[in-house]
């Protein structure tokens, strides 16, 4: 029985009977055998590409797209319903970095048909594979090697003299080209440099097009940061530990866990009593246990902790969000607006509820929350109508924050693990995982 990948892909090939398009690196007979760990490449005309997108689209026997795009290309990946995938590739022009290696008008020029699709002729799929690897300081690879090597001798003879001719090579065999030479590669360099598509504005325009796609991968790939908020006994830490170990073992992500700040500055006491001494105290401590009514002292505590956070992003940004990082905060800059009491300081919330807009904004934002008595069942901290006062100062916080800052603002009644854990998961791979 067909699997709605191969029915899909001979529907698509069918209907590109109607356009210009050329399937690209074709070694195979017929494009519904492709290997399922395999894309399918397809060269399509600029002003065609848009009608082959909606009719990919509006095929009915696929559950998901995800679509990405660089210069030159659009990456779809599909998943059919009945769970098998596919990559397709849809490319306008060939090009690396600054080089366009081939043109569509030369591709085209040299299209031929075969077995019902359309697809080059064999020197130019040599061509083709022969300058991509090339131009990424690699070989032939060695499914091409196997591939061109099946021909007939003449064939092959043919096929390795027009490339020597043409580009100023001295490849003996196929096998050859398989072991990267640096002299090789600079004779298809001065062979670019000399065709109109590669001239000054051309190429400085592909350099530019490559340093921005560059760019664009890069911070694509910066790490993300999320948060949990919550009274003490809303499962924060529960659902934290599920998550870290969620995206560490299945999805591969890096991870760090970091408590309420940067912590690029030590807590206050360190000053005094030592860093280790000054944390140890601070675990042993209950919460909200200070007795510090001074204005002075809590601006003061206040703005030393503020400062963490404006110092500690940049820090945070370089060393976890750069390399990829997905950084969780147990506790967050919000507990200084609804609980500043848990560190101490007796201050309004007016300021620090301001000066939020001066600190980094997570990518995800969780609130926790559940019945008080269920809280406090777990933690016997907090009376009842302290949980009572300050869940509802916290949705309503997240609730002015998600309309007016960027990130997402996702407040939990967490009576349900499961049901938590999966709907804090499907926000994450919405919200910071890429495409």
């Amino acid at each position: 029985m067909s699997s709605e990948r191969t029915k899909f892909i001979d529907a698509l090939f069918s209907w590109l009977q109607g356009q210009d398009y050329l399937w690209l690196k074709a070694i195979i007979d017929c494009p519904a055998d492709t290997r399922k760990d395999s894309d399918i490449d397809l060269f399509i005309k600029k002003e065609n590409l848009l009608a082959v997108v909606l009719f990919i689209s509006k095929q009915p026997s696929i559950a998901d797209i995800k679509m990405t795009s660089q210069r030159g290309v659009i990456y779809l990946n599909l998943v059919f319903t009945d769970g098998i995938t596919l990559k397709l590739d849809l490319l306008t022009q060939l090009v690396r970095k600054q080089w366009e290696y081939l043109t569509a008008d030369y591709l085209f020029a040299n299209r031929i048909w075969k077995n019902g699709f359309a697809t080059y002729k064999t020197e130019v799929l040599l061509e083709h594979v022969l300058l991509f690897n090339y131009l990424n300081h690699s070989g032939l690879p060695s499914k091409y090697v196997a591939y061109f090597g099946e021909m007939t001798r003449q064939e092959q003879v043919r096929l390795i003299g027009f490339f020597n001719q043409k580009y100023g090579t001295d490849f003996a065999s196929f096998l050859d080209m398989a072991n990267f030479r640096q002299a090789a590669r600079a004779n298809i360099i001065q062979h670019l440099k000399a065709t109109p598509e590669n001239n000054f504005e051309k190429k400085l325009l592909n350099g530019l097009g490559y340093i921005k796609q560059k760019l664009n991968n890069r911070f694509k790939k910066l790490g993300k940061v999320i948060t949990f908020t919550g009274v003490d006994g809303a499962g924060k830490s529960t659902l934290l530990g599920d998550l870290k170990a969620e995206l560490t073992e299945k999805y591969g992500q890096k991870v760090v866990v970091l408590r309420h700040r940067p912590s690029v500055l030590p807590i206050l006491s360190a000053w005094k009593h030592g860093k280790q001494a000054a944390e140890a105290q601070s675990v042993s401590r209950l919460p909200r246990q200070g007795n510090n009514h001074s204005k002075f002292s809590s601006l003061f505590r206040f703005g030393y902790y503020y400062a963490d956070y404006l110092l500690g992003q940049v820090y945070i940004w370089l060393r976890y969000l750069l390399p990829g990082y997905t950084v969780i905060y147990d506790r967050y800059y919000f507990d200084f607006i609804v609980d500043a009491k848990r560190t101490n300081i007796s201050l309004g919330s007016g300021l620090p509820k301001w000066l939020y807009r001066f600190v980094a904004k997570p990518n995800l934002n969780i609130f926790l929350y559940a019945d008080p008595d269920i809280i406090r069942q777990r933690k016997q901290e907090l009376p009842v109508s302290v949980i009572t006062t300050m869940t509802g100062q916290y949705r309503r916080l997240f609730e002015e924050f998600g309309q007016s800052y960027r990130g997402n603002y996702l407040c939990i009644d967490n009576t349900d693990r499961t049901a938590s854990f999966h709907l804090i998961l499907d926000s994450y791979l919405k919200t910071c995982m890429p495409c």
